[in-house]
């Protein structure tokens, strides 16, 4: 062992800790996926900054109130298709059902079009009224985050199924990276171009950029269907969705809301000024997310196939060893944060350095969320979507009930505080039924609190 190589040393340790099976995905996949999702977090981050420096801080509020009022709407627009696709089809290969999982794929694909055309048509007609100026800067503005929308929505759904058939570069890189280069270039131009740009320009930098990635994406998932379970007539079984995926839509138009509607709360109230500074201070916060949810990418598929194959074991220890890897992970990220914290922030705009608190707050809320572990994953994954979505529902209805509230009453750091209130109370929430209904706690108290698996 003395003289092996260190990089072979390192594999003989992770195939210890997590097994042949999961010591070859984190190898493999995984170790790709976090490799990419590094560098979406950096590419990200030069994109939002690139953004702030061609706006004003006033445009900026704009840009960052239509980017997540799009993100919103774009898990309206998902139906629970997004999150479904990597629950559904390895449920129906485990079961061989292979038509049923090409329907579920097809009909992804149809509905998510209908739902957006739909969505379009009220926009247009928003838009009409010209009432919408004071929120978005632009009459068009509930076009263009339709549109946006209706682009991350369908680039949500074709990268989880890429995950699912193991395409971990196609399923990342164009989306959570090339474009988030190239789109500040494609503004950048146009800026250069005309000498001026507003936060409906940026916005439509990001479609033109994200549109033909999202079609190639397409092209390649519809390959990769062909070759794992060849061409099959497509099987639609409504009757087994449909439930499932009401469920899994309200979970995800819930927790968009509460991640993103911060910004829309703060901007409809104190200003698009202020907007702008929660803005960079909730996507800096947004980094310490990056071990989650690279973690899940792999894991997500993996937890459906272990739970409908009845391999509790296998369910606990993978999520013993994922809950291991998020928490410390995001605790140094943490520590990084509360040093570097006004330094990143001055990156977007001098100004925004006071929005340092609001950072800490937003982070403080990621940091316990890293020490639940994969609770909402493992929840949508297996047979807890709904009380999934009841707990997300009581939850946040009461987050924001209470933004609407004290916002206006103590400013953007309320809108922090009980963000990070309402991700504590999920959690804790979310691993009781877990414990209760599974034996499975995802969260590194397990370490101290084991539970026995309810398959056992």
């Amino acid at each position: 062992m003395k003289d092996t190589p260190p990089t072979t040393r390192l594999a003989v340790l992770i195939t210890r800790i997590f097994g042949d099976e999961l010591g070859s995905r984190v190898l493999g996949p995984g170790m790709i996926a976090l490799v990419i999702k590094i560098m979406s977090a950096a590419a990200s981050y030069i994109m939002l900054v690139a953004f702030a420096r061609m706006l004003s801080p006033v445009e900026y509020g704009h840009f960052g109130l239509m980017m997540n009022l799009a993100i919103v709407f774009s898990s309206i627009i998902g139906a629970g298709f997004v999150t479904g696709v990597m629950r559904f089809w390895p449920e129906h290969i485990a079961k061989s059902q292979p038509r049923r999982a090409v329907g579920f794929l097809r009909a992804s694909v149809y509905v998510m079009a209908g739902a957006a055309a739909i969505a379009l048509l009220i926009a247009i007609v928003l838009a009409q009224f010209g009432r919408t100026i004071t929120i978005f800067g632009s009459a068009f503005g509930p076009i263009v985050v339709v549109i946006l929308a209706a682009a991350i929505g369908y680039g949500d759904l074709l990268s989880n199924a890429l995950r699912v058939f193991g395409s971990t570069v196609w399923s990342l890189l164009p989306r959570d990276v090339l474009f988030r280069i190239l789109a500040p270039i494609a503004a950048a131009g146009y800026l250069w171009t005309t000498g001026h740009i507003n936060a409906l320009v940026a916005c439509l930098a990001i479609v033109a950029v994200f549109g033909p990635m999202v079609i190639l994406q397409l092209i390649r998932t519809r390959n990769l269907a062909h070759i794992a379970v060849g061409h099959h007539k497509p099987e639609f079984a409504w009757a087994t969705w449909r439930s499932s995926l009401m469920a899994l839509s309200g979970a995800a138009l819930l927790l968009s809301m509460v991640q993103q509607m911060d910004v829309v709360i703060v901007g409809s109230i104190v200003g698009a000024e202020q907007a702008g500074a929660y803005f960079a201070a909730q996507k800096t916060a947004a980094l310490l997310s990056l071990v989650m949810i690279a973690g899940g990418i792999v894991a997500a598929p993996m937890m459906a196939s272990a739970f409908h194959s009845g391999k509790y074991t296998e369910l606990q220890k993978l999520c013993r060893t994922l809950s291991i890897a998020i928490a410390f992970s995001t605790l140094l990220g943490f520590l990084f944060m509360a040093i570097a914290g006004p330094f990143l922030l001055s990156i977007f705009d001098a100004s925004y350095v006071t929005s340092y608190s609001v950072l800490m707050v937003l982070s403080l809320g990621m940091m316990l969320d890293a020490l639940a572990g994969p609770s909402a994953y493992l929840m949508q994954m297996t047979s807890l979507e709904k009380p999934y979505l009841r707990i997300m529902a009581i939850v946040y209805a009461m987050v924001l009930s209470a933004q609407l509230v004290f916002v206006p009453r103590y400013g953007v750091m309320a809108a922090a505080i009980l963000n990070a209130m309402g991700v504590l109370v999920w959690n804790f929430l979310a691993i009781q039924l877990l414990r209760k209904n599974l034996g499975i706690d995802p969260s590194v108290f397990a370490l101290i609190w084991p539970v026995k698996p309810a398959g056992k």
